[in-house]
């Protein structure tokens, strides 16, 4: 797999549900084991399909059929499978046929350029890890609490309300920290410093020079667009609870 790939997204009960391409070449996910499975999806091109292309329609296509024969994820490459998987987007699509264009044309951009994006990879790999330093101490995170809240969202995007789930029952779902807790520290471990997020919008927003959350309003700005955001009341009440307990604390300083 290599960058610019295309990348379909499958939802289970609904077939190819959208499309992305593929933000860099593989690499090691453990360094050094020399196993290059790791892949990073690009915030740009994306299109999602009005209409769904069903796997049973892809199932019964000899030109595509080998791909949708063993299903490994809910995000897989189809770069050799793309002109068959074309069509059937496009019949069920026809609206959809310049937008589709653009996308193949961002996806091509892609591939014959070099991504400079890796720091952001490397940012958003020290968020799944479970420790994190902060003040030349190594800390753990409390997993509980980001597994509690990607619970309570049931396993939702807070910004698109998508849920990616996987063959195996795993769902795709990533918690993304509004304040890193690498300059934040342990008070940031919170609920209230975290968001539910799938991994378009979790990259989009790691890419934004200027993130800013309206709990209030309900509203996440980045990339100079207000977009609406999902809170729960459960959520919102621990959010306005963590910042009356920071600013009593600043006021005792």
């Amino acid at each position: 797999m290599k960058r610019g790939d295309i990348v379909v997204a499958y939802q289970a009960g609904e077939g190819i549900v959208g499309l992305c391409a593929l933000a860099s070449d593989g690499y090691e996910e453990v360094p050094g084991s020399g196993d290059l499975n790791t892949f990073d999806l690009a915030a740009e091109p994306a299109l999602r399909l009005d209409n769904p292309v069903p796997l049973a329609q892809l199932k019964n296509d000899p030109e595509v059929a080998s791909l949708f024969r063993q299903l490994q994820g809910s995000v897989f490459k189809a770069t050799e499978f793309w002109q068959g998987i074309r069509r059937h987007i496009l019949t069920l699509n026809p609206h959809l046929s310049d937008a589709l264009r653009r996308f193949e044309s961002d996806a091509e951009k892609l591939r014959v350029t070099k991504g400079e994006e890796k720091d952001i990879w490397r940012k958003m790999a020290e968020e799944r890890s479970p420790n994190y330093q902060w003040r030349g101490r190594t800390y753990r995170r409390k997993g509980e609490q980001s597994a509690w809240l990607r619970k309570l969202y049931d396993f939702r995007c807070q910004i698109c309300g998508a849920q990616f789930p996987t063959p195996d029952g795993r769902m795709v779902i990533e918690v993304h920290y509004i304040r890193p807790l690498s300059v934040i520290g342990p008070v940031g471990d919170h609920p209230a410093n975290m968001l539910v997020l799938c991994p378009n919008h979790h990259l989009q927003i790691e890419l934004s020079e200027e993130v800013k959350v309206d709990w209030e309003r309900h509203e996440i700005r980045f990339d100079g667009i207000k977009r609406r955001l999902r809170v729960h009341p459960i959520h919102a009440k621990l959010v306005r609870a963590w910042v009356a307990e920071r600013n009593i604390g600043a006021r005792q300083r």
